[in-house]
């Protein structure tokens, strides 16, 4: 879903609802959106309902799970000044993407990226998840075997 930002005068906003399915993830997101132009900038902020598709860390398992995912976004209408020298402590300003004349934001995109960052790094389908059962018997077969130390000589080829 493109928006165009043009017709947004400032300080008005305007709420779009989400009913998009992102097949790439797979997810499906619901929920609105506020999309708001304040002076040099555009604000977009809502909270949106994801289900996705994941796979289970431990089981490997695919599984459903509903993310809460918020999205607070800021462009900017215009350029940033270039930063000029060589070293440069990055502010929360430097994390503004600059539209620099483009009148249109793809929100499919925003979501997209948002829905990702969302996802947790590791997935369980349970938090009971035992795991993979190939890998529970194979732990059971090595609790069954017993070390034995065999001493090793090493040659020396230095002695001819």
């Amino acid at each position: 879903m493109i928006i165009d930002i043009s017709d947004l005068e400032n300080d008005k906003s305007m709420d779009i609802e989400i009913d998009e399915d992102f097949e790439e993830i797979p997810a499906h997101a619901s929920g609105m959106l506020t999309v708001k132009s304040s002076g040099d900038f555009v604000l977009i902020r809502g909270n949106l309902q994801t289900e996705v598709e994941l796979e289970c860390s431990r089981c490997l398992k695919i599984y459903q799970d509903v993310l809460n995912v918020n999205i607070d976004e800021k462009f900017m209408k215009g350029a940033k000044t270039p930063i000029t020298s060589k070293e440069h402590q990055m502010r929360k300003s430097d994390f503004i993407e600059e539209l620099d004349g483009i009148t249109e934001i793809d929100l499919n995109d925003l979501i997209y990226q948002n829905i990702i960052i969302s996802i947790p790094s590791q997935t369980l389908c349970d938090e009971n998840c035992e795991g993979f059962s190939e890998l529970k018997n194979y732990i059971k077969a090595d609790e069954n075997v017993q070390t034995i130390e065999i001493p090793l000589k090493v040659k020396n080829n230095n002695n001819k």
